[in-house]
């Protein structure tokens, strides 16, 4: 079964060193303003500019050792045409007496006089692979975070998943993002990631742009916490720059799909919570989110381009484990995976 390994990265930019332990974000605001005084932001984050119609902002890429397990188209219309409670008035009781009369699948079902037009509807959508009405559809009858919806996945190819996660100036409209993240996989178990960063708050609008023009192409977007956050801010800033936000067929909000799966084992269903009890990942020196503001306000003040490392590091380390965890929801739920 393929897995990837979010210590195994390469990028086009030479290693960083690690961080020490400091005890306190202060010791560590101090630590890298000593230690990245006077470099340039290529030295401290190597990457490009990324131009386009509404400005730059600067692009950090690479490619880390990893694979998305999901399972596969014809599985995933067997098992969407086994589900007939996807028919309406079918629920468990109904369910067994169909299955008592030989009803096994939505094609058998075809023929029944009360069933048999909602069933041929929901077959023609399986048939056109038509999954945002099939999202719909499953988040009416059953649950937008019922595991069968995962199944949708299998509907598409690796290359147009996205795993989005956004690092933003507050939590509330009208503050800018400050750094986007994208990770997508790729062929030869790999994951591409693309980082956009503002280096100051009028490169936004670039990076908004860029982050929707590779959502253009993207047919399945995964967050965590994405429907309520995410997503809504992204949008509520291209609208402010006058960007398209595009239209993607399906969105796994992941958080969702955690906590019905471990919120009776786990006392968070955190992203944190997650990694560290369930993928067995433990960060060595992480920022907490809620500090991206306060450290991108003292970059601002110093120039110290150090102090955007940890900020793009966090970022990093979320789209990454976006990844691992959808994997692992797949695999707690289904056998048969690719």
């Amino acid at each position: 079964m393929r897995h990837f390994d979010p210590d195994d990265v390469w990028t086009d930019r030479p290693e960083l060193d690690p961080y020490q332990r400091p005890d306190t974000t202060g010791r560590l605001r101090a630590q890298l303003l000593r230690q990245y005084e006077g470099m340039t932001l290529n030295q401290v984050l190597p990457g490009r500019a990324a131009h386009n119609d509404h400005g730059s902002c600067h692009r950090i890429s690479g490619y880390q050792r990893g694979a998305l397990v999901r399972c596969t188209r014809t599985r995933a219309k067997t098992d969407l045409h086994s589900a007939l409670e996807l028919v309406p008035g079918i629920r468990d009781r109904m369910h067994e007496r169909l299955a008592d009369q030989g009803y096994q699948s939505l094609e058998d079902l075809q023929g029944h006089p009360r069933f048999g037009g909602d069933s041929a509807r929901i077959c023609e959508l399986l048939s056109s692979g038509n999954t945002g009405e099939l999202m719909n559809l499953l988040a009416e009858r059953l649950s937008s975070s019922d595991p069968l919806v995962l199944r949708l996945a299998g509907f598409y190819r690796d290359s147009e998943f996205a795993f989005l996660d956004l690092e933003t100036m507050g939590l509330f409209g009208g503050q800018p993002v400050v750094l986007a993240g994208i990770a997508r996989p790729c062929r030869s178990n790999t994951i591409r990631f693309d980082q956009f960063l503002a280096r100051d708050f009028p490169d936004e609008a670039a990076l908004v742009a860029e982050v929707c023009r590779i959502l253009d192409r993207t047919k399945v977007l995964v967050t965590y916490n994405g429907r309520s956050f995410d997503v809504p801010f992204l949008e509520q800033r291209a609208a402010f720059y006058g960007i398209a936000f595009p239209d993607i067929p399906v969105h796994f909000d992941l958080l969702h799909f955690c906590r019905r799966t471990w919120k009776h084992e786990l006392d968070s269903c955190s992203l944190r919570s997650i990694e560290q009890n369930v993928l067995r990942l433990t960060r060595d020196q992480d920022l907490p989110g809620e500090l991206v503001p306060e450290f991108y306000q003292d970059f601002l003040r110093t120039r110290n381009f150090g102090l955007l490392k940890p900020i793009v590091e966090h970022n990093h380390q979320d789209i990454i484990s976006l990844v691992s965890v959808f994997s692992s929801l797949v695999q707690h739920w289904f056998e048969d995976t690719e």
